[in-house]
């Protein structure tokens, strides 16, 4: 089966007040927040990653928020999108403290080839593609084994209540080159949702990444980046600070 392509996106957006509403030159967008960060989301059940995260051009009107979390409860929110704003959608999920490891959840596994042995923290599943209910709460290692290619283990999250798709290719594509040219030069460049510090050229996996830009003296930046299946090189220029304004 093929691997469609994912092309490399970037969205740049100012954190002033003007992303409360205000028109910005007729440009829709939707910035999604989550306390605590980390939860994953998905937008008109579509997963769209973890948040935080901005959408260019997102869907006019209502649209289904839902955010989940391991150990904490499911949050489901109806959003209205204006069109021509800077639409901010903040969800806060409440705690299920206490209740991690005695909750279950289901992980729908598909893999490419099919056909993989699966077992999850050493006890056998069955074969892919698979959907394995009633699994505790918590993180867990999921083992695959292709046939005639060999073996690899993974990490998998299971959300009491939630039903998690992951997506196993044995090929999967090589990390792809990254690399912003900041204006002015010097400014700091760092990962809000990555463990690795920011190099210029450095090779990351498909994924959506979002960075922040900063300078003494500019307005502070953040960067939304669909990785795929190309290198990656953009241009930022930052804004010039005026006195209202908190770089």
């Amino acid at each position: 089966m093929p691997i469609p392509m994912l092309m490399a996106l970037f969205f740049l957006f100012s954190p002033s007040p003007a992303m409360a509403g205000d028109d910005q030159g007729g440009e829709t967008t939707l910035l999604v927040k989550v306390i605590p960060r980390g939860a994953e989301v998905l937008v008109n059940g579509v997963p769209m990653g973890i948040a935080p995260f901005l959408i260019k051009k997102p869907p006019l009107g209502q649209v289904s928020l839902r955010a989940r979390h391991m150990g904490y409860r499911s949050l489901t929110r109806n959003f209205e999108i204006v069109a021509n704003q800077n639409n901010v959608a903040t969800l806060i999920m409440a705690s299920r403290a206490g209740n991690l490891g005695t909750l279950t959840g289901t992980l729908i596994i598909e893999t490419q080839p099919q056909g993989a042995t699966l077992a999850l923290d050493s006890n056998p599943l069955g074969k892919s593609p698979m959907r394995a209910e009633n699994l505790a709460e918590g993180d867990h290692q999921l083992t695959l084994q292709f046939p005639g290619l060999g073996e690899k283990t993974i990490p998998v999250q299971v959300i009491g209540g939630e039903t998690i798709q992951t997506n196993i290719l044995w090929d999967e594509p090589k990390p792809k080159k990254f690399r912003l040219d900041l204006t002015p030069p010097g400014a700091k460049v760092v990962f809000l949702n990555h463990p690795q510090p920011y190099l210029s050229g450095m090779p990351l996996p498909k994924g959506r990444y979002l960075l922040r830009a900063a300078h003494p003296g500019y307005v502070t930046t953040d960067i939304a980046v669909d990785m795929g299946e190309k290198d990656f090189h953009s241009w930022v220029s930052l804004q010039p600070a005026t006195p209202t304004q908190n770089p």
